[in-house]
């Protein structure tokens, strides 16, 4: 995909998946399509998840994190390098959208 923006990036999906899309949004559906799955219902718990992923993810291609495996279910197992830094709260929200662009421009 072609984008250059995270504002470019939420109208394109939410025009593509016809809902208004925030960074929780963008998270679920990294997470789906990590996953293989498709939009469908998901109970609250599996959304969550979903949206896990997708941050453990994005967090991945930043390199804070590394897979350590899968579990049982299938579901990827993610640990923090030793040496990642720590991110302010308020930095990770922008951090994150940074992150998603570069995503999605890959996929």
């Amino acid at each position: 995909m072609e984008i250059s923006s995270w504002t470019e990036l939420c109208e394109l999906l939410g025009k593509q998946f016809d809902l208004e899309v925030d960074l929780n949004g963008v998270l679920f559906l990294v997470g789906i399509r990590e996953r293989g799955l498709t939009l469908q219902p998901f109970t609250k718990e599996e959304k969550l998840n979903l949206i896990n992923l997708g941050s453990c993810t994005l967090y991945l291609e930043m390199g804070l994190l590394e897979k350590a495996g899968t579990d049982q279910e299938g579901w990827p197992i993610f640990k923090q390098k030793s040496l990642a830094p720590v991110i302010p709260e308020e930095r990770k929200y922008k951090i994150l959208q940074e992150c998603a662009v570069k995503y999605f421009q890959k996929v």
